[in-house]
């Protein structure tokens, strides 16, 4: 391609700058717009007071070896492994998650586990005779685990993260979290050694400074090779004519300027891209457009004067009477992250923007979340708590509804009038991907730009069947040539 030509990436999360990293340093000419004041879009490190905290649990795992070893090369030795310890909180009892064997038994009495076990059996035997997909993750629970698990575990934890029933959430939200995941993965994952199976993997890759560090690498690498970085400018529109989008019009402050490109990587939310498209978009686009939605969060941070306040990376809490639906700590993640002898809890509470929830003064939550933990846990005093910081995150998560789909397929059909433009990331292409998923979309979006071509697709990332968390070891030569081994730390 030409090396003059100038290439837009709009969003600087690890989607957009993974894509304007690899361009950059292949000496083309990169602008990054970001609307907000730091880059890592959902995967952020914070700084407050001495205080380093993650906006919620992004640990690094990945089956594919290209992607690891192009992290593990970008960061050397800042990636530590973390061991992880990963709980429910249900009915005052902890369960360890993923499921084990041992651990549900024991919280759950042998008579509901033989309930449960029967449950399982009796839906696998059905699933012989009547063979039809799951069409609400309710229906999808149940296929997997059976009713008894499905209303123990996975349906008051659903709902309230959702904030709506499981009749009404697709099942391809289950297929995307937990693909192949049931009750024989979990016996295999008791019978096996860990030599042949890696699953529920119990330790990960992590930044020893906070997984914000992704982030910050790859945009210090688009700064070193002379590409642009704009923080704090929203991309209010995309200007297009001719099957072309030709130039974004950005607004900073007070201040509007356009940036014109031959080739557009969005990473920013696919209902905002349609939005503002410039000539407007059809209005039975628009349409199916408006059915996106999308759930947002508020993280209330509380800083304690103590340490190792639990053993726990992170803990999923299904109780409805407490506020938050998951909260971690951030000493079990990194002992670089906060003062010795403190620690940082990051407490989620998921809500809609604009919502009672996100509407809360930051006081009024940080009380409402203090109190909830000191009562419900018991594990700190009021006096352990020594400063808070509220953080909200728009757009946290994309809702699954039924018949979602079929909408995407409206909205990516017209989108794919453009010729240069491409579609990645999280909320870019509304798919709930992790890190790493996010990583190898931008990847695809360069090599694409690079080659000319569009031979590497997008949408193929993350569709996968197979269980996220559970990976075969095989012996087989790495994926590109050029991967190199490096080696990772320990704490």
């Amino acid at each position: 391609m030409d090396k003059n030509k100038s290439i837009v990436v709009m969003g600087a999360g690890l989607a957009g700058l993974s894509c304007a990293y690899e361009l950059a340093k292949a000496g083309k000419k990169v602008t990054v717009i970001e609307k907000w004041e730091d880059v890592g879009g959902l995967a952020r490190t914070i700084k407050v007071n001495g205080f380093s905290f993650d906006t919620g649990p992004h640990r690094w795992y990945t089956k594919n070896d290209m992607v690891n070893n192009w992290m593990l090369q970008l960061m050397k030795s800042e990636i530590t492994k973390v061991p992880r310890l990963t709980r429910i909180y249900f009915d005052n009892k902890f369960f360890h998650y993923p499921i084990q064997i041992k651990s549900t038994i024991k919280g759950m009495g042998l008579v509901k586990t033989f309930w449960a076990v029967v449950d399982y059996l009796m839906v696998r035997s059905l699933s012989f005779f009547h063979k039809a997909e799951p069409v609400t993750i309710e229906e999808g629970y149940i296929s997997q685990f059976g009713r008894t698990l499905y209303e123990m575990f996975f349906k008051r934890y659903t709902e309230k993260l959702w904030g709506r029933s499981c009749r009404e959430i697709s099942a391809d939200w289950l297929g995307q979290r937990s693909r192949g995941f049931n009750i024989s993965t979990v016996i295999k994952n008791a019978l096996f050694s860990k030599e042949k199976v890696v699953s529920f993997v119990d330790e990960f890759s992590y930044p020893q400074k906070g997984i914000g560090r992704l982030a910050q690498k790859l945009a210090q690498g688009v700064k070193e090779a002379k590409g642009t970085l704009y923080l704090n400018s929203e991309i209010i529109k995309i200007n297009h004519r001719a099957g072309k989008i030709s130039s974004v019009t950005v607004k900073s402050g007070k201040k509007l300027w356009e940036i014109k490109g031959e080739e557009f990587v969005s990473t920013i939310a696919v209902s905002d891209l349609i939005n503002g498209l410039m000539p407007p978009v059809p209005g039975a686009v628009a349409k199916f457009n408006n059915r996106l939605k999308y759930r947002d969060e508020v993280q209330v941070v509380l800083f304690i004067n103590k340490t190792r306040v639990t053993p726990d990376t992170w803990v999923y809490v299904h109780a409805l009477d407490i506020p938050f639906v998951r909260f971690m700590e951030m000493d079990n993640w990194s002992n670089k992250l906060t003062p010795k002898g403190k620690t940082a809890i990051v407490f989620e509470i998921v809500c809609n923007y604009g919502d009672k929830v996100w509407n809360m003064p930051d006081k009024r939550l940080a009380d409402l979340v203090s109190e909830k933990f000191i009562s419900s846990f018991k594990l700190i005093k009021k006096e352990n708590i020594i400063g808070w910081h509220i953080h909200r995150v728009p757009k946290e998560y994309p809702v699954y509804h039924i018949g979602y789909r079929k909408d995407l397929e409206v909205i990516k059909s017209y989108l794919g009038r453009f010729s240069n433009l491409q579609i990645a990331g999280r909320n870019g292409i509304f798919r709930y991907n992790n890190m790493d998923h996010s990583i190898e979309m931008g990847l695809y979006a360069a090599w694409n730009i690079l080659e000319g071509s569009r031979n590497f697709n997008i949408e193929s990332v993350n569709i996968d069947r197979e269980y996220l968390e559970e990976k075969k070891v095989v012996l087989r030569a790495p994926e590109l040539p050029e991967d190199q081994y490096v080696q990772e730390y320990k704490n």
